[in-house]
């Protein structure tokens, strides 16, 4: 068996003798008792008091503690603040880039008149894709009109609403571009392909063809203004065997980050169909 500490059977001690000097304390044969044992009992009491009055202190709220975690709720709290107002700034500066970049653009084509259109809408199949922008007839866009970026061209509208437009973009399988390359002048076609390139056709042979050689709108056809940036080369497709040749091309213009454009309300697309029209042969006139 475990022997009992000195300090504890003291104290198993005094509390005995408390407990003896409440049950007999009228005795008279305990007062000489009670004289002797009271200055023990006295720090016995106090020691004990004292333990409790730490206990009970850190029982009781600390109002350092109270503080601490007060300021850490407002540090959060504007933390949360901070990061929201910095979002807000980083979308104000992406925007002011994209304007910057349509306003640098229309400064460079005086001639031309422009309306500014936000995407809100795409309409995408395997076959054929359109944007749709916040711009109808209510502001005067009709079928045709050009859409630009400050990089270069998007497309063209080709319906309309009251309040909003489809655009072909360029990239799609079922646009074709009357196009030109820009150091030697060829000129060819640039078509739209499955997978959201550009290849340019119709390239003779004899055109020596470079990547990163530039490619714009010739104008030809009359359904877009010259000088319109379609993308870069990026490869050249030229067989022997081939009378032409043909070129991949890079866009210009990513359509799929769009998000502001610029319409170009003053160009009106040249109807060349009366001129491709076969002349019928007039019928025989019977004889009399």
């Amino acid at each position: 068996m475990k022997r009992l500490q000195p300090r504890t059977l003291l104290v198993i001690v005094l509390v005995g003798a408390s407990l003896g000097l409440l049950v007999f304390g009228g005795a008279a044969w305990v007062a000489p008792m009670r004289e002797a044992l009271q200055t023990p009992l006295a720090i016995l009491q106090r020691a004990v008091a004292g333990a409790w009055d730490r206990i009970a202190g850190n029982l009781q709220p600390d109002p350092t503690l109270e503080a601490l975690q007060q300021q850490v709720s407002q540090l959060e709290a504007e933390n949360t603040r901070l990061l929201a107002e910095n979002v807000q700034l980083r979308e104000s500066e992406s925007q002011l880039r994209i304007l910057s970049g349509l306003v640098e653009y229309a400064r460079s084509q005086p001639d031309a008149k422009y309306l500014t259109a936000n995407l809100i809408g795409r309409d995408t199949s395997p076959l054929l894709t359109t944007l749709i922008f916040d711009r109808g007839s209510d502001d005067g866009v009709i079928r045709g009109m050009p859409v630009v970026t400050g990089a270069g061209l998007v497309g063209r509208v080709v319906e309309v609403s009251p309040q909003a437009c489809k655009v072909q973009p360029l990239t799609d399988p079922a646009s074709a571009i009357a196009a030109r390359l820009q150091a030697s002048r060829e000129t060819g076609v640039v078509v739209g392909q499955l997978g959201g390139g550009l290849e340019m056709q119709f390239i003779t042979q004899q055109t020596r063809v470079s990547p990163g050689e530039l490619v714009l709108t010739s104008g030809l056809g009359g359904e877009y203004p010259a000088g319109i940036v379609l993308g870069t080369v990026s490869a050249v497709q030229q067989l022997d065997y081939e009378v032409l040749q043909k070129a991949e091309v890079t866009p210009a213009v990513d359509v799929n980050r769009l998000e502001i454009v610029l319409i170009i309300t003053n160009f009106t697309p040249v109807d060349l169909s009366p001129f491709f029209r076969t002349t019928p042969t007039p019928a025989p006139v019977p004889a009399p």
